[in-house]
């Protein structure tokens, strides 16, 4: 890894910037990238997103090339098939030129809310950033978001989760999908009520949160789950907490039931 040493040398390399216009630039503080470029921490997926779009260049290049030493004009030529790849303002942003696999559109927790109705759009699509992870299969389609929250422990929030795209009636029951509706985009376990009911029962492994239904017709895309990303491992669950609390919340649901009833 070259970061710390990439760093330094293209934010010098950019107008000599300091560290804290460079923390400006990328929405960051001075303090991250001081501890970039010592070695002392590294960046999220997301960040180097970032520094991929400002610095115009590939993840790869920052992270597994060492600039200082490399050819100028090697540098020079990914830049120009960078921006031949890039096609109608098209930007390739942490795709590797070189990389073989297909791109992998991110969608991060801040764009979900506009992705349940931008994504049929070709100029919205273009805009959100892409990745190149590998043992994706060239033939088949896949997408990854941002999962925030604690409903699928010991998955940690902010998780990055990359899906496979399935039809609804390919799906298994207990399969973990990533679900996208009008409303929003989940991460759960689904269990196919198509036949039955016309509808998907979506369950999270917390059990803190209840289960639920939706119509087949309010399911606009299924992502089968194939793999995550994230900074954090993965912490255990309490599942006797996870219990007790599943207990209090059915007990609060029979009560109210016994209410509703009692005042019909």
């Amino acid at each position: 890894m070259f970061l710390s040493k990439n760093l330094r040398y293209l934010r010098r390399k950019n107008n000599r910037q300091t560290q804290e216009e460079l923390a400006e630039s990328l929405k960051l503080t001075r303090s991250v990238i001081s501890s970039y470029e010592d070695g002392r921490a590294e960046p999220s997926v997301t960040t180097l997103i970032k520094m991929s779009e400002f610095f115009d260049m590939s993840i790869e290049s920052i992270t597994n090339l060492d600039l200082i030493s490399v050819d100028e004009k090697k540098v020079t030529h990914q830049k120009e098939i960078k921006k031949y790849a890039s096609a109608v303002g098209l930007r390739v942003n942490t795709l590797n030129v070189e990389n073989t696999q297909p791109a992998l559109t991110f969608v991060p927790e801040r764009a979900t809310a506009g992705y349940t109705s931008g994504r049929e759009s070709i100029s919205y699509m273009k805009d959100l950033p892409t990745l190149s992870l590998p043992s994706l299969n060239k033939n088949r389609e896949y997408r990854a978001f941002e999962i925030i929250g604690d409903s699928m422990l010991p998955l940690p929030s902010k998780s990055i989760v990359i899906g496979e795209k399935i039809m609804i009636q390919d799906v298994k029951d207990g399969q973990v999908c990533i679900v996208v509706t009008h409303d929003g985009v989940v991460l759960k376990k689904v269990y196919n009520k198509t036949k039955q009911s016309g509808t998907l029962l979506l369950k999270s492994s917390n059990l803190s949160y209840s289960p639920y239904e939706v119509e087949n017709d309010a399911v606009t895309e299924i992502w089968k789950f194939h793999s995550y990303i994230t900074q954090e491992l993965p912490e255990e669950t309490n599942d006797m907490l996870d219990i007790k609390n599943a207990f209090m919340r059915l007990e609060t649901e029979v009560q109210e039931l016994k209410r509703q009833l009692a005042e019909e």
